[in-house]
């Protein structure tokens, strides 16, 4: 951040202005005659505005949080995330920035003046929250108390010169020194969370992290390093590629054998053994049109890509609502009627019902719509009464938090919060149309059909 802007430029941040302030010297301002110096102060201004913007809605999450206590918003995370199509993860990090505000007025203040952004704030909750609870604490919670305000209120005076890598270290070592005896029990703490993640990118493409014990980590580096070593000279691939592919070659000959390291078989789920299921059109398959085709979990992959998957594949017949509409009926290529209709549901949902919840139906479970009561035969394991939750969304349902039922009209799942507030999640299309990939007729979309009017009491 700028420590002076030349004489008659405008600057920014402003310390103490808030948002309307802000927006009122910002607004309106004549950019195409502005010197290039005010166009970059411009964009500091409107960085303290967003900021600020931040620490307001920050307020309404706390005033909701206060309310939840009564149990209107006793999911607010859930609820957030519906509101502001948010995976739930990412709502929970907004409740707790929200709450770090109020504890740490430091970092308040500098968020409105523009000398921090969400992300170092974040940073800094992040590693704070790292100094040993209190019950281990070598004095009392006071003294704790005194150590986190102090850290923090100089993480938010040195912020704006910092990078987020070098604010991450200034507050880790900070951590560090205040409690040195504690960092050997947060380390083994810390195994007990160690796991694997998936982050989905662009261009058909993934990152895969594992967070894991640094010696364990160093047994895969040296691994993968001599396995990228041990390569003939005709070898065309770098190094880098020569690990990543030995590195999926493990699993690709798991999922091939069915079997795990240890000998033991590869567990199934929905009864099934673990696979990958890509759903590209005939007519795509055939050369006839490059439609993008649906990777199960992932999402839209080129018709080239799926026709490379498709080569090696065993093949099952989806029929649809038209080209690029919802899924109507999976082909079966099994002897068990309940394995069938899991699939189709799988394939139908996806993912996760719950509106911005993007857990792949396949790892989700299938929950009744309508409770099953063997008693009165209510509750149908059919197609139209399933539908996939994660866990998590299915427990609020079943919780009572959140009520699901079927349009009879659009077949959306529409899903209703304890506080009164519907989100419909409409069938999802297996395949794009060529016409609409291409712009032809427009290249306009479907918008969904209107919901029904609910049936009382909702399911």
């Amino acid at each position: 951040m700028a420590s002076a802007w030349p004489d008659g430029s405008v600057a920014y941040p402003r310390e103490g202005a808030d948002v309307p302030t802000l927006v009122g010297s910002l607004g309106g301002r004549n950019v195409s005659s502005a010197s290039d110096t005010d166009l970059l102060a411009m964009v500091v201004g409107w960085q303290q505005v967003i900021g600020g913007a931040m620490a307001e809605q920050a307020t309404l999450v706390r005033e909701l949080g206060a309310r939840r206590l009564g149990g209107v918003m006793s999911a607010l995370p859930a609820e957030l995330a519906a509101a502001l199509a948010l995976t739930t993860t990412t709502a929970e990090s907004l409740l707790v920035r929200a709450e770090s505000l109020a504890e740490h007025p430091a970092l308040d203040r500098a968020l409105r003046d523009g000398r921090i952004d969400a992300r170092k704030i974040d940073i800094v909750i992040d590693e704070v929250a790292s100094l040993t609870p209190a019950s281990d604490w070598d004095g009392d919670r006071e003294s704790r108390a005194e150590t986190v305000s102090r850290i923090v209120e100089a993480a938010a005076t040195f912020a704006c010169g910092l990078t987020t890598t070098k604010l991450r270290r200034f507050v880790r070592r900070e951590v560090l020194a205040a409690d040195p005896a504690s960092a050997e029990k947060r380390a083994v703490a810390e195994v007990a969370k160690r796991h694997v993640s998936i982050d989905w990118k662009p261009d058909s493409m993934a990152w895969v992290s594992a967070y894991l014990p640094a010696q364990d980590a160093m047994v895969l580096r040296a691994v993968l390093d001599a396995a990228a070593d041990a390569t003939s000279a005709d070898d065309p691939r770098t190094k880098d590629q020569r690990r990543a592919d030995t590195f999926t070659s493990i699993f690709a000959t798991i999922a091939e054998t069915g079997l795990l390291p240890c000998g033991s078989p590869l567990p199934a789920r929905h009864r099934v053994r673990p696979h990958i299921e890509v759903t590209v059109a005939a007519e795509t398959l055939l050369g006839l049109d490059d439609a993008p085709a649906y990777l199960s979990g992932y999402g839209p992959i080129p018709a080239g890509l799926a026709r490379q998957i498709a080569a090696d594949g065993t093949w099952r017949r989806v029929l649809t609502d038209g080209r690029n509409g919802p899924l109507l009926e999976r082909g079966r290529t099994t002897y068990r009627p309940g394995a069938d209709l899991t699939g189709t549901v799988i394939a139908r949902d996806r993912t996760c019902t719950f509106p911005g919840c993007a857990q792949p139906a396949g790892a989700s479970e299938l929950d009744h719509i309508e409770p099953f009561d063997a008693r009165t035969g209510r509750g149908p394991t059919t197609l139209t009464n399933l539908h996939a939750a994660c866990k998590r969304h299915h427990d609020l349902k079943t919780e009572g938090r959140w009520r699901v039922r079927r349009d009879a009209r659009s077949g959306a799942v529409v899903w209703t919060s304890a506080g009164g507030i519907t989100y419909a999640m409409h069938p999802q299309s297996v395949l794009a149309a060529p016409e609409a990939v291409r712009g032809e007729h427009g290249g306009e979309f479907r918008r969904p059909p209107a919901l029904a009017p609910p049936d009382e009491p909702p399911f």
